[in-house]
């Protein structure tokens, strides 16, 4: 059977949309602070900052049981390609998995020329830095955090990867993991806001960058000569 598809769908569309009007909102009325203040004015600390739900479990064991999966993937393809076992065709799973790592590595690679700091950093919130804001930063402070964008949000948001794939090869199940990719970016970005390591404007910008990746590798791997592609699928 020949499906068309497009790379562009209402749900990446709407939610790029939702997500940057939020920024705008973020920056107009000063959220970052707002939620910030609200988490560590209980106490004047980050009371979560080594909790073992936020720093444990969200931080540390649920990032390194993502990665475990995925090289768990990764060596599957790496032995289908050795073996040349089975029929299976292999060229859209390597574009999954470098799709994955692509998204959070360029989260990571921006973070390299982003002097920001975490809020923890700040005077405000405890630290030694005052505020400035993005390409604004003094050289007298530096070396900045590197805290934007949230990289560990970036974990969850470049499963996104994995939607795409579906929205190609296996239509029904391109929600629940549209779905799974949001609540597992987010989930990791709310543990890293609570510890005080980063706002949540960090957090969005990390999703646009794992969406926008993604459009770029899936529309650049499927392209022909109009803004459609067509499928090949078993049926």
């Amino acid at each position: 059977m020949i499906r068309q598809v497009t790379v562009f769908s209402i749900e990446i569309i709407v939610t790029l949309l939702l997500t940057i009007i939020a920024l705008l909102v973020i920056k107009i009325f000063d959220l970052d602070f707002y939620f910030a203040d609200l988490i560590y004015s209980v106490d004047n600390t980050w009371t979560y900052t080594r909790s073992w739900l936020y720093s444990t479990l969200i931080h540390n064991y649920a990032k390194k049981f993502i990665i475990l999966l995925f090289l768990i993937f990764l060596s599957h393809i790496i032995y289908v390609l050795k073996t040349q076992k089975g029929n299976e065709n292999i060229r859209p799973k390597v574009i999954l998995i470098f799709a994955i790592v692509a998204g959070t590595l360029t989260v990571s690679i921006l973070k390299v020329f982003f002097d920001v700091d975490c809020p923890w950093d700040l005077i405000k919130y405890g630290g030694e830095k005052p505020f400035f804001e993005l390409f604004n930063y003094d050289s007298k402070y530096l070396p900045s955090s590197r805290c934007f964008p949230a990289a560990h949000a970036s974990v969850g948001f470049t499963l996104i990867s994995i939607y795409f794939y579906c929205r190609i090869h296996c239509q029904k199940y391109k929600y629940p993991t549209f779905i799974l990719a949001l609540t597992i970016g987010f989930t990791f970005g709310f543990a890293q806001q609570m510890r005080g390591a980063h706002f949540l404007s960090h957090t969005l910008w990390s999703l646009i960058i794992c969406i926008t990746v993604n459009i770029i590798i899936y529309a650049t791997a499927y392209r022909k000569n109009t803004r459609t592609t067509k499928v090949y699928l078993n049926t």
